[in-house]
């Protein structure tokens, strides 16, 4: 829905009748919801906010009428959207089935709420993570992800690896020179030191014959090497992907062909050893939407939370073991150890 203008969105504040305190409290909520779980229906986060501030504070009806106004309202990081939006085949105008999406699971186009359906889809039948505190509930208005210890770390070591400027094709092969956006090579920069367009973002911009579009593009592209890491992990793990059946071997192999293929990245054996275990320590100890909030450590799983059960081995890293195969064998072993077994095609 098209955003309101100041003046009209103040008149709907005042019709509501709340004051300024609660209506500041609500705002909070809303952005936790969203950052917390994602995407969680209005009726549902009702339950969340009456679990914590009890009956006293707030009737339902002025709850659902706050997020009618907030779905109208500029500027915040996730939207307010109605189910027959994001469902062609829903017909519901009811307001408490409205869900709150966080931005990063909204795209453009046609496929632009493909996240969005493959969260929900994962989160069916998990119950939502309520924190013992309300504080720690409030304490999700920021985006904690890499600001665990497991997310300071993982940030700690891609920020340290270097690119040696080449670009590679599906095989592994040296193909080009990486250029930043300003057309200079970037060979031996660190990961957080350069910004560039990877392939699929130039067939992206080039896609389109409008101006103002591929400018847009190239301003949502326009990130340094390090941030479209990070944004790929954050994605993969909140998420799971838009494949149904994507495992997290699949979603690390993914990973691995970024930092190779278009970033120019050779990991050596204790690297992508250590990016391995960095990875699946980051998913066992999130807060992940795919799980309404659960940590997949916490959640009782069998065999240990979040490991994959396999990992493909894709050409950056078929590669790597190629030139070493003693540390091969080492490699094998660690992964052995970790329950993950180690394919080739």
């Amino acid at each position: 829905m098209k955003p309101l203008s100041p003046k009209t969105l103040e008149k709907m504040y005042a019709g509501l009748g709340i004051s300024p305190d609660t209506a500041d409290l609500l705002h909070r909520y809303f952005l936790c919801f969203s950052n917390l779980y994602g995407v969680i229906f209005v009726r549902d986060a009702w339950n969340v906010f009456r679990d914590y501030e009890g009956t006293g504070l707030l009737h339902k009806k002025d709850f659902l009428a706050f997020s009618g106004i907030v779905q109208r309202e500029p500027g915040h990081p996730y939207a307010v959207i109605e189910l027959k939006e994001a469902y062609s085949g829903e017909t519901t105008e009811d307001p408490a089935d409205r869900l709150i999406v966080n931005g990063r699971l909204i795209g453009s186009g046609y496929g632009k709420y493909a996240l969005l359906y493959a969260t929900e889809e994962k989160q069916a039948g998990k119950p939502y993570w309520l924190p013992e505190r309300k504080e720690d509930f409030l304490a999700n208005t920021e985006d904690r992800f890499f600001l665990s210890r497991e997310g300071k770390e993982m940030v700690r070591f891609l920020s340290g690896l270097r690119t040696d400027g080449r670009y590679r094709d599906w095989e592994g092969k040296p193909k080009g020179v990486l250029l930043d956006l300003d057309g200079r090579p970037v060979a031996g920069k660190r990961l957080p030191e350069f910004a560039l367009y990877t392939r699929s973002e130039q067939s992206d911009i080039e896609y389109f014959k409008s101006g103002a579009k591929k400018e847009r593009l190239r301003r949502e592209y326009a990130k340094t090497a390090l941030e479209k890491v990070l944004d790929r992990i954050f994605t993969d793990l909140q998420t799971g992907g838009v494949l149904p059946d994507r495992s997290p071997g699949m979603s690390m192999q993914i990973l691995l062909d970024l930092l190779c293929g278009d970033l120019g990245v050779s990991l050596t054996k204790a690297q992508a050893e250590r990016l391995i275990g960095l990875y699946a320590e980051l998913n066992n100890r999130s807060h992940l939407w795919l799980n309404r909030g659960w940590r997949p450590d916490e959640m009782g799983r069998g065999r240990r939370p979040g490991l994959p059960e396999r990992l493909e081995a894709g050409p950056g890293l078929k590669k790597l073991m190629e030139q070493d195969p003693v540390a091969r064998a080492e490699f094998e072993r660690k992964l052995a150890d970790r329950g993950i077994a180690l394919e080739e095609d």
